[in-house]
């Protein structure tokens, strides 16, 4: 009996692969494949050790047949694990809720009444609040400011503005001044142009610049041009804007 029981758990640990086996291979594979992801390498050894066990349990002649037959066997693998991979079956882990009709039907709202144009404007002037140019944007300067201040000629200024290089903000309806805080001894600040040429906009350009942004950890975006990060930013704006 004792014997016995000693040949059955021998056959048994023979059509099996061990766990430290399983993990010897999937290091190997790990290794030579850094970009499979954790989850594909834990499936690889599910399916090893799954096919390992059942190719175990063959006879030797079986097992020469398929050693002969190589492509078929990785062609039908491969059916297999696609099979499991789209199949609808829930998952083990997941529990099912038995959800009941959620959907409340309704005719909605109507849009109310219709106004009159004037009585529109009216409406929103009611809400809107007139600001400052400045304060919102920070300190600006005109052409002859930066002139006087810096010694920045007014055709150097127009050509940096048609480049993208400064953003001019408009006061009144053909007035254009230049917030100072992109400036930095009196020169645009590096890597404006690649953000003026995602984000057209000057006025939405600038508010975009001046706020904190999440991926810069609370950090705003023109503090990070001043610190050089032109690429990090460029991505923001194109992420945000693109």
């Amino acid at each position: 009996m004792v014997a016995s029981n000693v040949r059955k758990r021998t056959a048994e640990s023979q059509h099996n692969v061990t766990t430290s086996a399983v993990n010897d291979i999937l290091a190997i594979l790990a290794k030579h494949n850094p970009r499979l992801s954790k989850s594909a390498l834990k499936a690889t050894g599910a399916a090893f050790a799954a096919l390992s066990a059942a190719a175990g349990r063959l006879s030797r002649d079986q097992q020469r047949k398929i050693a002969e037959h190589e492509s078929d066997l990785a062609k039908a693998v491969e059916g297999v694990v696609s099979k499991f991979a789209s199949s609808n079956r829930p998952s083990d882990d997941l529990i099912e809720l038995p959800v009941g009709n959620l959907v409340e039907e309704s005719d909605g709202e109507d849009l109310g009444e219709l106004l009159s144009d004037s009585e529109g404007r009216k409406r929103i002037a009611d809400y809107a609040t007139s600001r400052r140019l400045e304060d919102w944007a920070g300190p600006v300067a005109g052409p002859g400011e930066l002139e006087r201040d810096f010694g920045t000629k007014r055709s150097t200024l127009h050509d940096w503005q048609k480049r993208g290089a400064i953003i001019g903000l408009l006061r009144g309806e053909r007035k254009h001044v230049y917030p100072l805080a992109q400036f930095i001894d009196g020169r645009p600040i590096e890597g404006m142009s690649r953000i003026t040429k995602i984000i057209t906009n000057p006025r939405a350009a600038w508010l975009w610049l001046n706020r904190p942004h999440a991926s810069a950890e609370g950090a705003s975006p023109l503090e990070c041009l001043k610190q050089g990060r032109v690429a990090e930013v460029a991505a923001a704006a194109e992420r945000d804007f693109g």
